[in-house]
């Protein structure tokens, strides 16, 4: 999600709503007791839905969330977008510009009697619009407007935005996994650690604000190897411990990079995408894992910065908000 680190106020009361909402609900089970992660189990992002899905629903009447600040969504993204739906005879309820607007709940989208809610944004964006809805009974249809676009991918492949709109009328409903402290929650990933300090150098590349970027790049490098981050338990310090919710429970990634040159190496791998295989990468699967830090536990919720206490615990779960899922199972 293409934003500052520091948020507007209103994006923050946004988010802050959101959270308080869903902290007083009960919505994740754990699954069976802690266990090593077996080959043959899919990743995270390629196995995020439950079995024997529901048939989605034809879209009719749909409250269309966007964000223009995402990594690949702007003013003529969203206008293309609201073409695409006229042509198709789909009726917009209400539009939210987040993080400028206040994102609509359940209550909000039972008035408008929307059946659907459709996110055009990054990760970040799509986490805070579930946030708000999580109990809705409709249906969500998350299209790719970030950089990353973790959700969609898994959702969708590498669909585009035309023909996910196209294929929903035979596609499938899904409870997507989640990772969750109890108030804040991921749908893609949580980086935890020094490396999550990397965020603000990130934004000011995207923003074009350079100087800032290198500021804060430089605060991130000495953070990355000044400081770690331990899993309860279990012997070593850390970097970054990576968790990514996935059909089988919570992958944990510990990443021990004890040098420069293994940071390089490290670097170079992730970019490759084999990071997993990397030296000081140590994979697991648990239902759930504790997190100890100096103090508090610096962390990334699906990009979104946040400040744990320590220890901190994420718990796998799902959501209760059905999300539509084109891609074949």
């Amino acid at each position: 999600m293409s934003r500052t680190a520091r948020m507007p106020k209103c994006c923050s009361r946004a988010r802050a709503s959101a959270r308080s909402a869903r902290a007083s609900r009960a919505r994740s089970k754990p699954i069976s007791a802690a266990r090593r992660r077996n080959p043959d189990v899919p990743r995270a992002l390629g196995a995020t839905m439950t079995d024997s899905p529901t048939p989605a629903r034809p879209l009719a009447r749909v409250w269309l969330v966007v964000n223009a600040g995402s990594g690949s969504t702007d003013a003529a993204v969203i206008e293309g977008l609201t073409v695409a739906l006229g042509t198709r005879g789909v009726a917009v309820a209400g539009t939210t510009d987040f993080p400028e607007q206040a994102l609509p709940d359940a209550a909000r989208l039972r008035a408008a009697d929307a059946d659907t809610l459709l996110i055009c944004g990054g990760d970040g964006t799509i986490n805070a619009a579930w946030s708000a809805a999580d109990d809705w009974e409709g249906q969500c249809v998350v299209l790719p407007g970030g950089t990353m676009n973790g959700l969609a991918k898994a959702l969708h492949g590498d669909n585009g935005r035309d023909a996910i709109l196209d294929a929903v009328a035979t596609a499938t409903l899904v409870n997507p996994p989640t990772a969750s402290t109890g108030v804040y929650h991921a749908l893609v990933g949580v980086i935890l650690g020094p490396a999550a300090s990397w965020v603000r150098a990130r934004e000011g590349v995207r923003k074009g604000r350079f100087i800032r970027a290198m500021r804060a790049a430089r605060l991130a490098w000495a953070r990355s190897f000044g400081r770690t981050i331990r899993v309860a338990r279990t012997a070593g310090k850390h970097r970054a411990v990576i968790v990514t919710p996935g059909e089988t429970g919570l992958e944990v990634a510990t990443i021990s990079a004890d040098g420069v040159t293994d940071a390089i190496r490290l670097g170079w791998q992730w970019l490759l995408g084999d990071w997993r295989t990397a030296p000081g990468v140590a994979v697991t699967t648990t239902d759930s894992v504790t997190l100890l830090g100096h103090r508090k536990v610096r962390a990334l919720f699906d990009g979104e910065p946040a400040m744990l206490p320590s220890p901190a615990v994420v718990r796998f779960g799902r959501t209760r908000l059905k999300f539509v899922r084109t891609k074949p199972a």
